[in-house]
C-alpha cells in the first residue's frame, strides 16, 4: 500500500475487507520527514498527505470492520513533534486548519510540516475516541520516542545517514521504540484507558499539548476538510 495514493489506500481496505478477517488492532505507524518527492500522488504536501490523509482514509474505509470486530483498538503512532507547531491555541479554527493542511509549495522548514501532521494524528486520534468509543473501538495516540533505525531520514542522503551515526547512541533502538505501540495494541492494563496519548508505554499526557489536542472545533474542522478532500477525488464518497 502506498500511503500517498488515495486509491492506493482504498484499494489495500478492499482487499483486506474481502478476506472476510476480524480486524482487532489497526496500527497506524507510516510516516515520512522531509521526504524527496513533496507532493503526494493526488497532488498534497507529502507530510500531511502521507502521516495524516492516507491514514484518515484508511481508517473510515475500515471503520465498520473495526465496529464489527470490537472490542478493537486503533492506534496512532504521532510524536512528541506534534507540541511544536509554533500554531496558538487562542487562534480561530480557521487559522489552524490552514497551517494543518499546508499548501504543496509551502517554503516552511521540514520540521515544522512534520510537527503539523504529527498534530493532525492526535486530533484525528481524539476525534475517533469521541466518536467510536461507545461502539467498542479504544483509541490510543502515542510517541514511540527518536528512532534512528527506521530510514524515516532518508531524504536528507548522506547528511542523513552521518546524523544517525552521530545521534544513535542517544536514541531508542527499534525493539524499544515499538514497545509503546506494542503496548497500546496488546496490552490489557490500557483496556479502560482510550483517548490517552503514550510515550514509553506511560500514560503522558504532561507531554500532550491540550489546548489543540482536546481543541474539538479544530477536530471536527479537521475531519471534515479531510473527507472533502478524499470526496474531491470522486473516490466513493465517505460520510463517515
Amino acid at each position: 500500500m502506498d500511503l500517498s495514493s488515495l486509491q492506493s489506500v482504498q484499494a489495500a481496505a478492499k482487499e483486506l475487507i474481502s478476506k472476510g478477517w476480524p480486524l482487532h488492532v489497526l496500527i497506524l505507524n507510516a510516516g515520512v520527514f522531509a521526504p524527496q518527492t513533496k507532493t503526494t500522488i493526488d497532488g498534497y504536501e507529502s507530510a500531511f498527505g502521507v502521516n495524516h490523509l492516507g491514514h484518515f482514509y484508511l481508517t473510515t474505509l475500515l471503520m465498520d470492520k473495526l465496529r464489527e470486530s470490537a472490542p478493537s483498538r486503533l492506534v496512532v503512532v504521532s510524536s512528541s513533534a506534534h507540541s511544536h507547531t509554533g500554531i496558538d491555541a487562542s487562534w480561530s479554527v480557521e487559522d489552524k486548519l490552514a497551517k494543518l493542511i499546508p499548501s504543496p509549495a509551502s517554503s516552511e522548514f521540514a520540521f515544522r510540516l512534520y510537527s503539523y501532521s504529527k498534530l493532525c494524528n492526535v486530533l484525528f486520534a481524539n476525534k475517533v475516541h469521541n466518536m467510536e468509543h461507545a461502539n467498542g473501538i479504544n483509541t490510543y495516540v502515542l510517541h514511540p520516542g527518536s528512532l534512528i533505525g527506521t530510514g524515516i531520514s532518508r531524504g536528507y542522503g548522506v547528511f542523513g545517514k552521518i546524523g544517525n551515526v552521530l545521534f544513535k547512541p542517544f536514541t531508542k533502538n527499534l525493539q524499544q521504540g515499538a514497545a509503546t505501540t506494542i503496548y497500546c495494541s496488546a496490552s490489557s492494563d490500557v483496556e479502560s484507558d482510550s483517548g490517552k496519548y503514550y510515550e514509553s508505554c506511560w500514560d503522558d499526557e504532561k507531554g500532550l499539548a491540550k489546548g489543540l489536542a482536546h481543541d474539538t472545533l479544530l477536530q471536527d474542522a479537521l475531519w471534515q476538510k479531510s473527507l472533502e478532500l478524499i470526496n474531491k477525488f470522486e473516490y466513493p464518497p465517505l460520510n463517515a
